[in-house]
């Protein structure tokens, strides 16, 4: 197939290249343990006399890589149909956080660390954190690695990233909150302060320390977050040594 002209236009001029973030939905892939399964169902087919293929689909508003909109856990908060679009572009940190302990509940310490080697978080960033977690996620059924002694964020961390300013809070686990979490701290915090939650991310480490994020959430009307594609943009300028996959 010919290349595209206005992706040429857009990202070819400067050596610019795509990461995608996104990790592909299939039935039995991992989800939270009270959601729904993903479940695509033919409904159409070509082999039953339809003139078209189409699918019947059931999922949760948390499927796969997704976004929490604040109404998630605070009640009054905005709906995801209701964040503005320009939350969902912008500048990206990806802080390195492979080393963290399972169930661990990282500190403010790592965000300090990450400033100090590559400069500030400022505001209006997104802000991810690498654990690694994405490896398990093709694991076979029941994903037990996946599902289970995931690290996240503390309560201090989330509070300090309030502080920041961050558009966008997430990782490749299954929440930002650590396993076994039951009050929540990272987000109530962050969905208390407007900032959207990004979860089941994928190639994090594929990502130099800033990127620019592209994402794309389904506006559901009222909805507590929604499925999204999501991609990476790696400048030559901001990625000379991307970081090794784990």
């Amino acid at each position: 197939m010919a290349a595209n002209p206005a992706f040429s236009a857009l990202f070819d001029r400067d050596g610019a290249t795509l990461v995608d973030l996104t990790h592909p939905m299939r039935p039995g892939m991992p989800v939270w343990p009270t959601h729904p399964p993903f479940c695509q169902e033919v409904a159409e087919s070509y082999e039953r006399g339809d003139v078209a293929l189409n699918h019947a689909l059931c999922l949760s508003e948390h499927s796969g890589t997704h976004f929490d909109a604040p109404l998630h856990f605070i009640r009054g908060g905005r709906s995801i149909d209701r964040m503005p679009p320009e939350r969902f572009f912008g500048r990206m940190a990806v802080i390195d956080a492979r080393d963290a302990a399972p169930c661990e509940a990282i500190g403010t310490e790592r965000i300090a660390a990450f400033e100090a080697g590559h400069g500030p978080i400022e505001a209006g960033d997104a802000v991810f954190f690498h654990f690694g977690w994405d490896r398990f996620w093709d694991d076979p059924a029941p994903q037990d690695r996946f599902l289970r002694d995931w690290p996240g964020l503390s309560g201090a961390a989330a509070a300090l990233l309030v502080q920041r300013g961050a558009r966008i809070v997430g990782s490749d686990c299954l929440s930002i909150d650590r396993f076994g979490s039951t009050d929540f701290p990272a987000h109530n915090r962050l969905l208390g302060a407007d900032i959207l939650i990004g979860e089941n991310f994928a190639n994090l480490g594929r990502l130099p320390a800033f990127a620019d994020l592209v994402t794309l959430p389904l506006p559901i009307v009222g909805g507590s977050g929604a499925p999204l594609r999501a991609f990476a943009i790696l400048r030559p300028a901001s990625n000379p040594h991307p970081r090794t996959q784990a």
